[in-house]
């Protein structure tokens, strides 16, 4: 019922808004502000790796017998995967009943679609307690909906680079300070890997309570003893192993993840062992991250991954390139892109990774073929167009091939849903 709906939904809502919190918050105020009644939370932002910090965190809550919830953005297939109440999405039925509930409190003001899944959220997870809360921020942090939850146990920043530059600037310092805006000296806040000039003006400028804060490289760091991968701090190593979540970069968001466990258990607020961690570590599988489906063509390595902004395209196009020098294949991209994102500088880590490289139209909110074609023209480069992705896109395969597609959730969301 639900599927392939977000247009149907998004139509009701509106556009560029100023950023502001006070739409969200006269909702909330209308529903008897939930958000204020909403204990144990892990706030999660960051420019890449949020939900899969989140999806870690969550599996290793879950083998301890936690009740988990969680809000995530976007979603792959179904609007109600957002929404996760005992880390299931929300019953179809429920969901709806409470959208209409709260569009009928709005009394036709205006708001994004965005502030109104947040309200959905936090209404739904104050009527459904659990153990931990878990939010993840749109976009940005300091003006971002989830930003009205009043208590956070930790906020957790994952790598800050650039993305949605025609909102938060171009500026990485005033893009961090964004990001930032979710926590304080007074918040527990867990710090991922980040660029030294990043992590020094972050420590200079928002977290100088040394008690209060756990930094990559200084409380908490990541190695690699042969092929394994280690989560290490002064009191601790925890081996980094999962067979659904490839790329280095989902080793760090895993050992990220257990930098906050670790914060966290040092807060005593909760009490997690090493071995729960590694199992909950191991078991961990988010889809639409650099996973393999399963195509039913012999001869197609089928990967699809959410990847959406340089530093995304960057980390994915370093472990497509690992895979070639293992075993070479002749490598396929296909993409679609938002508007706004710098497709220049997306493109470019695959220009020497793929041999092929096509285009997919998605909605509205999608960059066209033409206007994609207009803005690599400087980069000598063909891009070829597809119409619509399909399966006979990949069954005509006819000799080994790898193929990525990426870009977009939407795109990525019906590739998985066609196979």
């Amino acid at each position: 019922m639900l599927k392939n709906d977000i247009e149907l939904f998004v139509e009701k809502f509106s556009e560029n808004l100023p950023r502001s919190l006070e739409r969200i918050y006269g909702l909330l105020d209308r529903i008897d502000n939930p958000q204020n009644s909403i204990k144990n939370v892990i706030h999660i932002a960051g420019t890449n790796g949020k939900g899969s910090v989140l999806s870690y965190i969550k599996s290793c809550l879950l083998m301890d017998k936690q009740k988990v919830n969680a809000f995530t953005s976007p979603h792959l297939i179904k609007i109600t995967e957002r929404i996760l109440i005992d880390n299931k999405s929300v019953d179809d039925e429920v969901f709806v009943r409470t959208f209409d509930s709260l569009l009928a409190k709005l009394n036709q003001e205006e708001i994004v679609f965005f502030e109104f899944m947040t309200a959905c959220a936090l209404f739904l997870f104050n009527q459904n307690k659990a153990d931990w809360n878990l939010f993840e921020v749109g976009m940005g942090g300091k003006y971002d909906a989830t930003n009205t939850l009043p208590m956070k146990d930790l906020a957790v920043i994952t790598p800050i680079s650039y993305d949605h530059e025609n909102y938060l600037g171009d500026d990485i310092f005033q893009i961090t300070k964004e990001k930032l805006g979710i926590t304080s000296n007074k918040i527990p806040t867990v710090i991922g890997k980040q660029s030294d000039r990043v992590k020094e003006f972050i420590l200079k400028n928002f977290l100088s309570n040394q008690d209060n804060r756990f930094v990559f490289d200084m409380d908490w760091t990541m190695t690699k003893k042969k092929e394994f991968y280690y989560y290490e701090d002064n009191e601790e190593s925890i081996r980094i192993n999962n067979q659904f979540m490839y790329g280095e970069h989902q080793k760090m968001n895993a050992a990220t993840s257990i930098a906050s466990l670790r914060f966290l258990n040092k807060l005593n607020k909760i009490n997690l062992s090493k071995d729960i961690i590694e199992k909950g570590i191991s078991n961990t599988h988010w889809r639409g991250r650099l996973e393999r489906i399963d195509c039913k063509n012999n001869l197609v390595e089928l990967w699809v991954d959410s990847c959406h902004n340089p530093s995304g395209s960057n980390a994915v196009a370093t472990e497509i390139s690992k895979m070639n020098f293992k075993e070479k294949r002749k490598t396929k991209l296909i993409f679609s892109l938002k508007k706004g994102k710098k497709i220049n500088d997306f493109i470019a880590p695959f220009v020497d990774v793929c041999s092929e490289i096509s285009y997919v139209e998605g909605n509205k909110a999608h960059y066209s073929y033409n206007e994609i074609t207009e803005k690599i023209s400087n980069m000598n480069i063909k891009i070829r167009n597809i119409k619509n992705l399909d399966k006979s896109l990949i069954y005509k395969e006819d000799s080994p091939s790898r193929i990525l597609i990426c870009g977009s959730m939407q795109l990525v969301g019906k590739a998985i849903s066609i196979f």
